[in-house]
């Protein structure tokens, strides 16, 4: 009888302990009301003369602080449907703005600053345009380009792809492309491969760098074509997409960039569509948590509160043994599973049913 009455006590304060984290909080949080979108280090300058205006240049830094934006969280497909926003309403976006460091040199102004954005105004001008917004994290990946001129490798030395990578730039680059030194082996394997390339195993190759992320650029150029083949893994997405260009002379450098840097940019929009949030319907998702005391629901809440794409959260149950959350969440089960991982937390589908446990 003691036993019972010290379990169902044990109970109770385990209840009310609960109730005081977890109820009397609010469990619903603003999609990263607090969380600003941040450009920095933008440079505006010109000339000091009759028609000089400060605010012009003000005006500036805000218009290409946006450009900057757009092209960093929108897929290149996307930058068309918002070119004509007009002045007024990015200055609507913008929460604040910092001058980082201004002066006046021989008649010329040049200024460097850093634009605050309101996040939550900014996705819901996207979701009203209908345009899927991404929000993807910088990655290294391993680059490995395969260049075939009437059927032979070139060698790395004379790949125009290999060798001008890292110095043809896009905007806001979010990988970190990491180029393989020369194997002779492995463009020999390349080489006998050339007509069955998707059954290469690039495994081999990658390991040897430590990384998981890769792209390998197969280009085949023949009868004045550029068949291009992408194979690529992120986060253990992977994905193969064929691209063909038309080109009359493999040595025209300035066709070459041009293809590169398209090139550059649709492997970045790849890993961008990766990470879409679907602004306009929040998923939700139902998990069991299983917790020894307290201070285990404590840690969990605070996780919760931390990870962006989770919208809300609202605790539907609980026992002493178990609580069960309901989660609203934007993109999905994958990215949900893979943002907890990072805060030691794994969410695994027991048929059908959705736990969540803290990794050991």
């Amino acid at each position: 009888m003691l036993n019972f009455l010290l379990n169902t006590l044990r109970q109770y304060i385990f209840i009310i302990s609960a109730a005081t984290i977890l109820l009397i909080v609010p469990y619903s949080k603003s999609f990263s009301e607090e969380n600003i979108f941040v450009v920095d280090k933008v440079k505006v300058e010109g000339k000091v003369d009759i028609n000089y205006s400060r605010n012009k240049y003000i005006n500036k830094a805000f218009t290409e602080s946006f450009e900057i934006l757009m092209s960093k969280i929108l897929v290149s497909s996307d930058l068309d449907k918002i070119k004509n926003i007009k002045l007024n309403k990015i200055k609507d976006l913008i929460n604040s703005f910092q001058i980082i460091e201004e002066k006046y040199v021989k008649g010329k102004h040049e200024a460097t600053f850093k634009i605050f954005y309101n996040e939550r105004k900014i996705k819901n001008f996207l979701a009203n345009k209908n345009i899927s917004f991404s929000q993807p994290r910088e990655i290294p990946a391993i680059f490995y380009p395969v260049l075939f001129v009437n059927d032979e490798v070139q060698s790395f030395s004379e790949n125009f792809f290999y060798n001008k990578w890292q110095e043809i730039e896009i905007k806001n680059e979010l990988i970190d492309f990491i180029l393989p030194l020369e194997d002779l082996d492995d463009l020999s394997k390349i080489q006998e491969m050339r007509n069955k390339i998707e059954e290469l195993n690039v495994t081999g190759i990658v390991n040897r760098y430590n990384s998981e992320n890769y792209v390998f650029l197969f280009m085949y150029y023949k009868n004045k074509k550029l068949k291009t083949h992408i194979k690529l893994n992120f986060d253990n997405n992977k994905i193969s997409q064929n691209i063909t260009y038309e080109i009359n002379n493999i040595k025209n450098e300035d066709k070459l960039s041009f293809i590169l840097k398209d090139l550059k940019i649709k492997i970045t929009d790849i890993w961008k569509e990766m990470n879409y949030l679907n602004l306009l319907m929040p998923l939700s998702i139902t998990v069991k948590f299983k917790h020894s005391n307290i201070q285990d629901l404590d840690k969990l809440k605070n996780v919760l509160k931390k990870i962006k794409i989770i919208d809300n959260y609202a605790l539907e149950k609980f026992n002493i043994d178990n609580s069960f959350f309901k989660i609203y969440y934007y993109g999905n089960p994958k990215r949900l599973s893979s943002e907890l991982f990072k805060f030691g937390y794994g969410l695994n589908n027991n048929q059908s049913h959705w736990e969540l446990l803290a990794n050991d």
